[in-house]
């Protein structure tokens, strides 16, 4: 039976993991041809698609749904850049987010997080997600860019603002959303006007492109916002979902519950499960340049790809019962990163920042309870994952 697969529609906003199970069973990329597009659902359509076909596809358009679908304005930066301009405008920050950079702010991390968690364990109950990961990844942005902390939270108050999504709402279009929009890109245009004329106030990623040249070419104030705007966006939102994400399954089995409370070299393999299970960006999407063949799909240039990792990484021919949530499980590889060239540049970042919060949590309590009747899943085309994980611990 034809499957009516539209990544706009309800049921693919709120729950979207029977659909992909139906899709990834058809064997092959589904075609929608309402958006001229393929979506690839099963894990070796996805990982050849990045790792062999990356000359035949094109970053340019976009990257979201709404991008490529929906024809919504393109971030530029250098994520929607193709190679080698790509490579060139992510190398000028590239040595900060290797394993040797991000080991320089571990330390600054660690004490970030002490500093959020301390009061919050005083209340006994708070939200994983907006109370405590969310705070440390949207300050540590902040931090990267040269923002105060009160910039920093009121940034990320406006993206979750652009991203939100109304039941039954296509695309960010909406007044809330525009509104926020407008919000956000003035006064990141303000700030790089401030930096513009007092040089000295830019620190960090802000100071690494205020000054980049590539091939004789250097930002303008608009790009500069824009590319200080993905920079907020990317290091302070998936992260904190997979964290809340981490909370929330492992309450659901009690007896490894207690052994990774007991022994915190588990947090690593409970983060990787959980970027699996649970994959935070629900997909990615290029347009085809070239015309090549994946697995009987025949795709030609101008037609649009959705990468849904989601679907991926619940791939039952990649992983042994995909379905369950497991994190003694043996992996050769997954998609939680992405694949190619534009493989998550944070990723090692992401990594560390979240064992260091479960971590520090686990250090500080004896158990914890989920208050499962409060939590809530993200909606939207976008995102996939837990917004809302409300906790109460014992101490």
């Amino acid at each position: 039976m034809s499957i009516n697969y539209d990544p706009f529609s309800e049921k693919a906003m709120k729950d979207p993991l029977p659909l992909y199970s139906a899709l990834r069973a058809e064997g092959k990329p589904h075609y929608i041809e309402k958006y001229n597009a393929w979506a690839l659902t099963r894990f070796e359509d996805v990982m050849k698609a990045s790792t062999h076909h990356e000359k035949d596809v094109t970053f340019t358009a976009g990257q979201t749904p709404g991008q490529l679908l929906l024809g919504e304005p393109v971030l530029k930066a250098f994520t929607t850049m193709d190679a080698p301009e790509h490579r060139k405008w992510r190398g000028v920050i590239r040595k900060n987010y290797t394993p040797e950079g991000i080991e320089e702010h571990r330390e600054r991390f660690t004490e970030l997080a002490r500093n959020i968690l301390e009061p919050l364990l005083d209340k006994g109950e708070f939200d994983v997600y907006h109370d405590y990961a969310n705070q440390v990844f949207c300050l540590n942005s902040g931090y990267n860019l040269g923002l105060s902390s009160s910039e920093s939270i009121s940034c990320r108050r406006l993206i979750d603002e652009m991203l939100h999504r109304d039941s039954g709402q296509v695309g960010s279009g909406s007044t809330r959303n525009q509104k926020a929009a407008t919000e956000l890109m003035t006064f990141l245009a303000n700030f790089v006007q401030k930096v513009r004329a007092n040089p000295d106030l830019a620190v960090r990623h802000t100071a690494a492109y205020l000054y980049a040249d590539i091939d004789g070419k250097q930002l303008d104030d608009e790009e500069l916002a824009l590319l200080l705007l993905n920079f907020l966006i990317v290091g302070s939102e998936t992260t904190p979902m997979v964290v809340a994400g981490m909370l929330y399954h492992l309450a659901q089995n009690t007896d490894v519950k207690m052994r990774v409370l007991n022994d915190h070299r588990l947090i690593k393999e409970l983060y990787i499960e959980t970027c699996r299970y649970d994959q935070p960006t629900n997909m990615l999407c290029r347009r085809a340049v070239n015309a090549f063949d994946l697995n009987g799909a025949h795709i030609l240039p101008g037609q649009n790809l959705l990468y849904i990792y989601a679907s991926a990484n619940r791939d039952e021919e990649e992983f042994e019962q995909a379905d369950t949530f497991n994190i003694f499980r043996k992996r050769r590889r997954d998609l939680s990163y992405g694949a190619g060239g534009h493989k998550c540049l944070g990723m090692h970042m992401a990594t560390m920042g979240a064992e260091i919060l479960v971590s520090e949590l686990f250090k500080s309590i004896s158990d914890y309870e989920v208050l499962e009747d409060q939590c809530e899943r993200s909606y939207g085309e976008f995102l996939n994952g837990y917004l809302t994980v409300p906790i109460r611990v014992t101490l």
